[in-house]
Order: C-alpha cells, then structure tokens, then sequence
C-alpha cells in the first residue's frame, strides 16, 4: 500500500513500513498481523476475499500510530470542484425526469462515484510510492535480490495491485444494481448495500483467478481497467529517495519472512 510519506507491505502473517522522517531519516515500523481466526471462512469462495481484506485493513490504525499517513482526500480547489460534480451530477442522473435506463443509470453514477479519489490522487506523493512499491516488488520477483538498479527498471504496474479489483468490482456493481431495480421496480438501498458487498467480494476472486492465470485471455480482460487504472492514474516515475523507501519496506518485510524468498505479496 503506498502511503503519502512512505510504503507499506503486508503477507497473510506480517505488515511493515518505511517512512521518510522530516529529518531525511527512513524509520521502519513492522509487526505481525492479527487474524480474526476465521479459518474455515477462508476456504468459502466470496467469504475469504472480504476475511483477507477485513484482516489487511486492520493493519492501518497501528501503521497510522506509528506514523504512516493514509492517502488523504486534499482540499485544493480541484478536488473540492470534483466532489461538487460528483455529487450534482449523480442527483442529476437519478433524477426520474431524465428517464436514462437503470443500467446507464448505474454505469454514470460509478463513473462519477470514483472521480473525487482520482483526482486527489494525482494531486499526492502517494502515486510516486505507489509505484515505487511496484517496482521494489516486481524486482524483487524477477531477480530474488533488492538491487535498486534492478528495481529502478521494473515496471510500475503490478497483477495484485488492488486496483485491479476497481473494473471488476464497478461491472459487478452496475449489472448487479441494474437487476435488483428492474426486479424491485424501484430502487433499495439494501438491496445496493447486498449488491456491493457481492461485487467486491466477486471481484477479489477474478483478480486472484487472474492472478494465478496470467496468460489467459480472460485473465488479460478482468486486469486491463486496473493496469491502465495504474499506467494513467495511481502512479507515476518515482525519485531514487522513493525507491529506496519501497525497498526499505520490502527488505524488513522479507526479514520478518525469515528468508529472501519470494512470498505472496499483494498491494
């Protein structure tokens, strides 16, 4: 996970971080992850999607004691403007006298859900370290050494990077939220909650179908909105300071891995 001033990795058992001090210093914060002991879960398609996610994002409050700053909504004048669009254009669009199909309904309204984060996200530091995770990452699994040159070099996108789940999660979203409003007739924010909640656990498992088949084709499809997601958007050429801080993160991650071995590492 990038971060606005440094770098975070996480495996099923452990999390670390580097961070770059006002002092030019990088500080590392790791530990092991907690697990909500939810074994049998984690063998239910659907279900050990969310139990791997819920397990992930309790890391955060303890990265965030310890100083990591979560990429944050910034208040420039662009961001506020496309908060301000995104939110008028979705009541536009739900506006019954516009008579728009619930599928185009619902394809607009994801469109303009996910427009606020992109643009704060091209105005943070968050995109320079998110590549350079990617990078760190994709050398590291190319070569099984932490050469900076190595990594320098890597590609910036990554097949786990969960930006991959976007596409998936959005087509999901929109067909599945189509269907309960024709079934309905009307709309239910239930029915959206339920809906939502599949969609994301069914895109994590096409991104890990994917992952595990990267030559197919459909493997190709279900990852191509997020590797453009991440060559256009979510990150960009980072500075040899970023680099290092990714390959920080990633030597005290394989330190608490016990190995330089290639573990299952996800974004």
């Amino acid at each position: 996970m990038a971060l606005e001033n440094g770098v975070m990795f996480q495996t099923e058992k452990h999390w670390a971080m580097a961070l770059r001090e006002p002092g030019s210093e990088i500080r590392i914060a790791s530990g092991d992850k907690m697990s909500l002991g939810l074994t049998r879960m984690r063998k239910i398609p659907l279900l050990r999607g969310l139990v791997s996610l819920a397990e992930s994002a309790m890391v955060l409050p303890r990265a965030s004691a310890h100083g990591g700053q979560l990429p944050i909504m910034s208040r420039s004048p662009e961001v506020i403007a496309s908060m301000i669009v995104s939110v008028a254009g979705s009541i536009a669009v739900k506006n019954p006298k516009r008579k728009l199909s619930p599928l185009m309904e619902e394809v607009l309204v994801a469109a303009l859900a996910i427009v606020p984060s992109l643009v704060a996200l091209r105005r943070s530091q968050a995109t320079e370290y998110h590549a350079a995770e990617h990078k760190s990452i994709n050398g590291y699994e190319a070569s099984g050494s932490l050469d900076p040159v190595r990594a320098s070099k890597a590609r910036a996108e990554h097949p786990r990077c969960g930006s991959n789940i976007v596409g998936p999660a959005l087509a999901l979203m929109t067909v599945g939220n189509t269907m309960a409003q024709r079934v309905l007739g009307r709309r239910s924010n239930v029915a959206r909650l339920g809906v939502s909640v599949l969609s994301l656990s069914g895109a994590i498992e096409l991104v890990q179908w994917a992952s595990r088949n990267p030559k197919s084709l459909w493997s190709k499809v279900l990852t191509l909105p997020g590797s453009e997601l991440q060559n256009l958007v979510t990150t960009s050429e980072p500075t040899e300071d970023k680099m290092a801080i990714g390959l920080a993160a990633l030597r005290e991650l394989l330190r608490l891995e016990g190995a330089l071995e290639t573990p299952p590492l996800f974004s």
